[in-house]
């Protein structure tokens, strides 16, 4: 059995294993293992010449193009420019590599300090709060723990210095249990459950079922192209005397309802000579989480609302509805020299009106966004590098009868990352 078991792990996609000849790896001292150290410590800075949002110690600092302002509003026109500056992205982590009779296994241990923390941060001490980004082990093709989600592929995540990037990017690391298979030379196809938006994140909601995964990958000298797609249940109950949304009067019987949403998207890298091309296009119906810019579709809808931002709305009868959202992202890298390069990236996003309850959306929902990154990276040292960006965004709000509202942003971003070696 024993036997068996290894013949089908040797199949699958093998653990990337960490050589002891490798930069800052080291054999662990009486063991079979290797470990390996690494990190950065990295200083960000962001002036804002239009809206930003207000509370960034206990919000998200970078880009997240939904939550700025509109431009009509006193804070917008009024709170400029703006500038911060922060080290809380600065990071640290541990892999080890252990040899064994089915394989290496592998196990990761990554965090960082870019946790909301109004009660020490920059107001204060100046501290911040450590997070942890990444904890996982991996025996062959067998993964289990937490890391990016199977539904972000990072080979083409555009090169930008904005912490987030185009809010069409699934800047989701989940806890799961995934399998990764070699297909052949080049493709493989990960199968993954991941842990699901429950109770946890927007009130009435409640887990079941995790998030199912899906992901085919071809990777070759060109480039590759990456195809996936993600299954969500959501779950909603509220029991009797509990706020209607869409009412001033309470729901008089306990409400309970049940979606499934599907989403997918298409994505993949292009090697022009020394420049690089990525491309990506993502959506369905209650993608949210896994679009950034799905939160524009927000809880007020038609002057009430309720549900989960990007998600769902609750109708008026208790009944759940899908948001609709798709997104895509371009971005061109072209290398200077070994030590310069500059990148062009513009993304887009399309909300749905809902119509909950049948109604047209007003200006309380966002519908559509846009995204223009233009940045410049250069190494001017070992183990260090300088980026320097400039971001333009705007979105624009359903009307129905009420005025258009837009929300401008106009952002300088500077980064200084310091590589431990």
């Amino acid at each position: 059995m024993r036997k068996l078991f290894a013949a089908v792990l040797a199949l699958a996609l093998a653990a990337p294993a960490i050589a002891a000849d490798e930069p800052g790896v080291f054999k662990v001292p009486g063991t079979e293992s290797t470990i390996k150290f690494y990190g950065y410590a990295q200083l960000d800075t962001t002036l804002d010449f239009s809206g930003r949002v207000a509370d960034i110690e206990n919000n998200d600092w970078a880009t997240i193009l939904p939550a700025v302002p509109s431009k009509d509003s006193a804070y917008a026109k009024k709170a400029t420019p703006q500038l911060y500056m922060t080290a809380r992205t600065s990071r640290f982590g541990l892999v080890t590599n252990t040899p064994t009779d089915f394989g290496p296994l592998t196990v990761k241990l990554e965090g960082d300090f870019n946790g909301p923390n109004g009660f020490q941060s920059e107001t204060y001490t100046n501290s911040v709060l450590f997070r942890l980004r990444q904890a996982y082990g991996q025996l062959g093709g067998f993964l289990a723990g937490q890391t990016w989600t199977t539904f972000l592929d990072l080979g083409a995540y555009p090169d930008v210095v904005d912490w987030n990037g185009p809010g069409s990017i699934a800047l989701v690391r989940n806890p799961m249990l995934k399998y990764t298979l070699a297909l052949a030379p080049g493709a493989t196809l990960a199968i993954a459950a991941e842990n699901a938006r429950g109770s946890q994140y927007g009130g009435s909601k409640f887990q079941t079922l995790p998030d199912f995964h899906a992901a085919l990958n071809y990777t070759a000298g060109w480039g590759h192209i990456n195809v996936r797609g993600v299954t969500q249940q959501f779950n909603w109950f509220e029991a009797a005397g509990g706020t209607n949304p869409f009412s001033a009067t309470d729901f008089p019987t306990d409400r309970a309802a049940k979606k499934f949403g599907v989403s997918g998207a298409v994505s993949g890298s292009a090697k022009l000579g020394g420049d690089t091309l990525v491309a990506q296009f993502s959506g369905g119906q209650g993608i949210g989480r896994y679009l950034l810019n799905a939160v524009g579709a927000t809880q007020a809808i038609n002057g009430g609302g309720g549900g989960n931002p990007g998600s769902f709305i609750i109708e008026s009868n208790g009944d759940l509805k899908l948001i609709t959202t798709y997104a895509y992202h371009v971005g061109f890298t072209h290398v200077w020299n070994k030590a310069l390069r500059s990148n062009l990236v513009w993304s887009q996003t399309f909300i749905q009106d809902p119509k909950a309850n049948g109604v047209a959306a007003t200006n309380v929902m966002q519908k559509d966004m846009m995204q223009a990154f233009v940045n410049t990276f250069w190494g001017f040292t070992k183990n260090a590098e300088l980026g320097l960006e400039y971001v333009y965004g705007q979105w624009k709000s359903f009307t129905n009868g009420t005025p258009e509202l837009k929300g401008d942003m106009n952002r300088i971003n500077m980064t200084l990352h310091y590589n431990f070696y």
